[in-house]
């Protein structure tokens, strides 16, 4: 049986390092890499790479980032990875967990700095690519003009095929971020859990950012911040309304507390309002913008997280300073109008569906209450 060749270096404690290098034995599909985190769940990453080596187009390069996993899960990714060969796969090694947006810095950088590559797609590692899902990606923006940019498409669930995981990301009039359910809402752009990118727009965002993902950040609305920027810098992203993954979905989020999540999605969620939406936009949301954080209040408190919000607003607050030069700076290099965003945002308060959400949540907590 022929064999794979395998580099192995031996991983530094500090910055992420190459742990596996694995040559292909086929020959990919030429300019495409593709980047997946692991944190603890060593059997999704293992799963999400192969589902991507065996696309009818599998892409030349996968880099994986094992995010500071426990020994035994990182030793299970090491060990097992070689057993795909349909593509190039490398796989590094951080001693500290950099959450999804510092590690996905680090692997765009990798594959930016790799000769021949000129889309760079994210995957989430509890996600299962569909054999169209780089061909569709990849055709979604060569069909477009230099000014798509990003392409995404449908996921669905993978425990429950037939129910929408998400189309992308809306923007609501409340200016809150959302998975966006329904193709009849506006599409902004393509999440982070599944996208591909051409390397002009990678290039031309972090020439005007200075990065593409928000490091401060960690996880959650990154990929909101880096959406919007799009629009903003004039790009309009493309959309597939083709079934191309199914997730499972927060599977590395499992034994951490609701609050993490929570807290993660809402000081992100300040943090992007500041920096990126325009005056102009602000201000005609501005009641809808005011009537979210009061919801958001009374969930919290009626929720047992009062804390939290303290926390939020706390954190929140103290990087205003930071952010408001940021946005004064961003500001200078905006292309686009308060106007072109407008006609990329939802009419809509919130999405559908979401006061059941809240109400399932109070019920079970104060019925668990009485019990």
């Amino acid at each position: 049986m022929r064999q794979r060749a395998v580099t192995r270096l031996d991983p530094m404690p500090c910055a992420p390092t190459l742990a596996l290098d694995l040559q292909a034995l086929n020959t990919p599909t030429p300019g495409v890499g593709f980047t997946v985190i692991n944190f603890n769940t060593a059997a999704q990453t293992l799963r999400c790479v192969e589902s991507l080596a065996q696309n009818d187009q599998p892409p030349a390069w996968v880099l994986v980032l094992d995010n500071a996993s426990n020994a035994a899960d990182y030793d299970l990714l090491k060990r097992s990875l070689a057993a795909s060969s349909a593509t190039r796969i490398q796989l590094y090694r951080s001693d500290t967990n950099l959450g999804f947006a510092a590690g996905s810095n680090f692997l765009i950088e990798c594959l930016m700095q790799t000769p021949g590559c000129d889309y760079v797609g994210l995957l989430n590692n509890d996600a299962v690519a569909l054999p169209s899902l780089v061909r569709l990606l990849r055709q979604a923006l060569n069909q477009g003009t230099s000014g798509v940019g990003m392409s995404g498409g449908r996921m669905h669930r993978l425990a429950q095929p037939e129910l929408v995981d998400t189309l992308g990301i809306t923007l609501y009039a409340s200016l809150m971020p959302a998975d966006r359910k329904t193709t009849t809402d506006p599409y902004l752009g393509p999440t982070g859990g599944c996208c591909l990118m051409t390397r002009h727009f990678l290039a031309d965002v972090k020439a005007v950012s200075g990065y593409w993902f928000d490091e401060r950040y960690f996880c959650y609305c990154e990929d909101t911040d880096l959406v919007l920027r799009a629009n903003l810098l004039g790009y309009r992203p493309a959309y597939v309304d083709d079934l191309i993954a199914l997730h499972e979905g927060q599977a590395s989020a499992n034994g951490q507390p609701s609050h993490f999540i929570a807290y993660h999605g809402l000081r992100n969620a300040i943090w992007m309002q500041w920096k990126l939406i325009p005056v102009g936009v602000f201000w005609r949301f501005a009641p809808q913008w005011l009537l979210a954080h009061v919801l958001t209040l009374v969930r919290q408190v009626l929720s047992g997280r009062a804390g939290l919000l303290w926390r939020v607003y706390r954190d929140a607050l103290e990087q205003f300073g930071a952010i408001r030069l940021e946005r004064q700076r961003f500001a200078l290099q905006r292309r686009t109008d308060g106007a072109a965003l407008r006609a990329a945002m939802s009419p809509r308060f919130y999405r559908r569906g979401y006061a059941t959400v809240v109400w399932t949540e109070w019920k079970r907590r104060w019925m668990g209450k009485r019990a």
